[in-house]
C-alpha cells in the first residue's frame, strides 16, 4: 500500500469539500476587487507605527487569491546608510521556516518514503536521546512537526545560544545527551530542534542537504529566486541590517546590529526571504499547492497541514502550520524571530486572503502582529465587499486616580510593576514595557514591543483594594513588601551574566525570587529543585531546567540551560 494512503486518506473528503469551498469563494468574489483603500490605509499604519519608533524598517504584502496586490518596504533597510527598506529586502524569517520543512516532508510522504506515523529512528537511526518514561511510545514525524514530541526547546550544539555554525547533522547528534521533557504526545512543547530533525530526515531519505532540497523541490518552483536557507552573495547584498536590544545585565538594554551566521537549527529558522517571495508562497497555498497548474503538494496534504493534529480542539498546531480563528474562518499562519527580525504570515484559505509583515528589529512581535491583524481585517472587509467598520476609540476617561494600581506584583512565570507617567499607566513586565490604555473600569489594554491589544484585567479584594490582574495569560498577585521572603545567600553568588555577549542569560533578584532573561526578552522565575538545579516555568523553556556550574572553591563558573553550556562572562 502507498505509504501516503493510511495517514491522508481519512482527510480526502475534508479536502474534497475545502477545495470545493475554496473554488466557490475564488468565483464569489472577482479578480478586480478594488483594494486601493485598503493599500491607503495599510501604508499609514505602517508609517504610524514607524513612528512610534520600535520598528526600524518593515516589508508587507497583501494577497488576494492568485494577485499580490501589494508589496512594499517602508523605513530603513540599513538605518547608517538610510538604505530603503523594500519590497525584495531581504530578511531572516525565523520560524516562518517551519512550513517550507512540513512541506518538504510531506512531499516525500506523498512519494512513499516517508510515513507520519512511524518511528523517526526508521529513516534517522542517529537520532537519540534520553527518555526518563518507562514504556513510552517512540518520538514519530507527526509529533515532532505539530509539537507535540516532548523534546527540548533547543539542542546544546546549534542552538539559539550557539553562534559556531554546526551542520544539522552535528545539532542532531548533540540531543544524545539531552534527556525528553515529556512523554510523547502528551503535551504542547513547542521545540526548534524537533522540527530540525524533521529537516535532517528529509535530507536522509532524499539524499540532499536540507538547504538544497528545499531549494529544487520548493522555492524555485514557487519562483521564491530571492529566498534560501543558507546565505550566498545574493541574499547579502539585499539583507536589511537588523538591530537587537541586549540584556546588560542591570536591568537595562543596549542597542546594536545584530550577528549575522547560520543556525545550527536551520531548518526550524534559517530561511532568508522578502515580504515580495513570501507574497508567491501565499499565492501557491491559495492555488491549493500548485503553480502554474504544476501540483507541488496535494489539497489534501495541504487540508492535513491546516488541521491541528493530536489535539481534540479547533487551535493548535496543525504539521508546520499553527491553526486558529478569524471571524469564523480558519486561519492559519506563523510568526518569526531570530536575532534581530520579527516576522509573521497570517492566510484565511477559505476566502484567500494573506498578509506577510517582516521587520529589521527584535522582540517587535507587538507591531508586526498588530499590522498583520489590522491588515487581515481590511483585506477580508474588501474581499467580501464589507464596509468597514468606523474606528472604535479604545480609552475612556482616564481613571479618577492611578494611585491604587501602583507597586509591585507577580506570576508563576513573571514580575510586574505598575507605573505612572504623567497620569498614563504603565507595565514593565519582567523586563519589557507596555502601555496601559483604559478600555472600563480596572480593565485595560497593554501595547509594546512585546505585546499588543493584549488584555489586563485588574482584581480587587473585598475591601476594594487593588490585589492583582490578569494578563499575558497568567494571574498576578500583588507583592506585599513587608512579605518578600529572605534570599538564600548561595543564590547572590549565581547573579550576573552568562552565554554569548549578544544574548546573554542574566540572572537577578525580584521579590525574593531568582529569575532568568533569556534571549533578551524576558525575565522567568525560577523554582529551586535543589541547591543548583532550577525549573523553567510556562514560557519558552517550560518545565526544563537551568544548572548553576560551581567549581570546588564555590564560585560559579556556568550554567546549562536545557542542555546548552552558557559560560559565565561578568567578573
Amino acid at each position: 500500500m502507498n505509504a501516503v494512503t493510511p495517514t491522508l486518506c481519512r482527510f480526502a473528503l475534508a479536502a474534497m469539500v475545502f477545495l470545493l469551498f475554496l473554488a466557490a469563494v475564488g468565483h464569489g468574489a472577482p479578480a478586480d476587487v478594488d483594494y486601493a483603500p485598503v493599500v491607503a490605509e495599510v501604508e499609514q499604519l505602517v508609517k504610524a507605527e514607524l513612528d512610534r519608533g520600535i520598528l526600524t524598517g518593515v516589508s508587507v504584502a497583501l494577497v488576494s487569491d492568485q494577485r499580490i496586490v501589494f508589496a512594499e518596504g517602508f523605513g530603513w533597510a540599513d538605518e547608517a546608510t538610510r538604505r530603503p527598506a523594500t519590497r525584495q529586502t531581504i530578511y531572516r524569517a525565523g520560524s516562518i521556516s517551519k512550513l517550507f520543512t512540513a512541506l518538504s516532508a510531506m512531499q516525500l510522504v506523498e512519494r512513499g518514503v516517508l510515513e507520519l506515523d512511524r518511528p523517526v529512528n526508521t529513516y534517522c537511526p542517529d537520532f537519540r536521546i534520553v527518555v526518563p518514561f518507562e514504556d513510552a511510545d517512540p518520538i514519530t514525524l507527526r509529533q515532532l512537526m505539530c509539537h507535540r514530541s516532548g523534546l527540548v526547546r533547543e539542542s546544546p550544539v546549534g542552538g539559539y545560544f550557539d553562534p559556531g555554525e554546526p551542520s544539522v547533522s552535528e545539532t542532531v547528534a548533540s540531543l544524545a545527551d539531552c534527556v525528553l521533557v515529556h512523554r510523547p504526545n502528551t503535551k504542547t512543547k513547542y521545540s526548534n530542534i524537533g522540527v530540525t530533525v524533521v529537516g535532517h530526515v528529509v535530507s536522509k531519505v532524499s539524499g540532499q542537504p536540507f538547504s538544497a532540497y528545499a531549494r529544487d523541490h520548493l522555492l524555485k518552483p514557487i519562483g521564491m529566486t530571492g529566498s534560501a536557507f543558507l546565505a550566498d552573495q545574493a541574499v547579502r547584498e539585499h539583507l536589511a541590517t537588523s538591530y537587537m536590544q541586549v540584556a546588560d545585565g542591570r536591568g537595562g538594554f543596549r542597542r546594536i546590529e545584530s550577528p549575522v551566521f547560520e543556525l545550527g537549527t536551520l531548518p526550524a529558522g534559517n530561511l532568508y526571504t522578502s515580504a515580495e517571495d513570501l507574497g508567491r508562497f501565499l499565492v501557491f497555498l491559495f492555488a491549493a499547492g500548485t503553480v502554474e497548474g504544476k501540483p507541488l503538494i496535494k489539497p489534501e496534504s495541504l487540508e492535513t497541514m491546516f488541521t491541528p493534529q493530536l489535539v481534540e480542539a479547533e487551535s493548535g498546531f496543525g504539521l508546520g502550520f499553527h491553526v486558529g480563528r478569524f471571524r469564523d474562518y480558519k486561519q492559519v499562519s506563523h510568526t518569526g524571530a531570530v536575532y534581530g527580525f520579527s516576522s509573521s504570515l497570517t492566510a484565511v484559505p477559505e476566502l484567500k486572503v494573506g498578509v506577510v509583515v517582516l521587520a529589521n528589529e527584535d522582540i517587535a512581535t507587538g507591531p508586526v502582529r498588530k499590522l498583520s491583524a489590522a491588515a487581515l481585517e481590511r483585506m477580508a472587509d474588501a474581499r467580501l465587499n464589507i464596509a468597514a467598520a468606523p474606528e472604535v476609540a479604545l480609552a475612556s476617561a482616564e481613571p479618577p486616580e492611578v494611585k491604587p494600581y501602583l507597586g509591585g506584583y507577580e506570576s508563576e512565570s513573571y514580575w510586574a510593576r505598575i507605573e505612572s507617567h504623567g497620569g498614563q499607566l504603565t507595565a514593565v513586565v519582567s523586563g519589557q514595557r507596555l502601555v496601559l490604555t483604559a478600555i472600563d473600569a480596572d480593565e485595560y489594554s497593554a501595547d509594546g514591543r512585546w505585546a499588543t491589544d493584549s488584555p489586563v484585567e485588574f482584581a480587587r479584594d473585598d475591601d476594594g483594594r487593588v490585589s492583582g490582574f490578569e494578563a499575558l495569560g497568567q494571574t498576578f498577585r500583588r507583592v506585599d513588601p513587608q512579605a518578600v521572603p529572605p534570599v538564600p545567600d548561595a543564590w547572590r553568588e549565581f547573579l550576573g551574566s552568562y552565554g554569548p555577549d549578544f544574548i546573554p542569560l542574566v540572572v537577578s533578584i525580584k521579590h525574593g525570587h531568582l529569575y532568568a532573561m533569556t534571549e533578551n526578552m524576558v525575565d522567568y522565575r525560577l523554582t529551586p529543585l535543589n541547591r543548583t538545579v532550577f525549573k523553567m516555568p510556562p514560557g519558552m523553556y517550560e518545565d526544563e531546567q537551568l544548572v548553576f556550574q560551581v567549581g570546588p572553591d564555590g564560585s560559579v563558573h556556568g550554567t546549562v540551560l536545557a542542555g546548552m553550556i552558557l559560560r559565565r562572562t561578568d567578573p
